[in-house]
């Protein structure tokens, strides 16, 4: 059974003051697969879903590997096609 979540999206402001990044470690960390990518929210707009942002807040404090990250990260993508269900 898949497990569900409130959808709420986060726009960047909140993102980078949840997580202390700056706008250049966010773009970098995702091009890297070390945080999910924003969803399209329309032209030119883009929103973080506020629990993918809390499991990568939570995997950083508990000071997984760069692997581990990536890992994470590519679970929390794939998870998002179960999120319409």
């Amino acid at each position: 059974m898949p497990e569900h979540h409130p959808i709420r999206i986060e726009r960047k402001p909140a993102v980078l003051n949840r997580t202390g990044m700056s706008h250049a470690t966010l773009y970098r960390r995702i091009s890297e697969g070390l945080f999910p990518p924003g969803v399209s929210l329309g032209n030119r707009s883009v929103g973080w879903l506020a629990h993918e942002v809390d499991t990568m807040l939570n995997a950083f404090a508990s000071g997984k590997t760069t692997e581990e990250l990536q890992a994470v990260v590519k679970l929390l993508v794939e998870k998002r096609q179960t999120l319409a269900n």
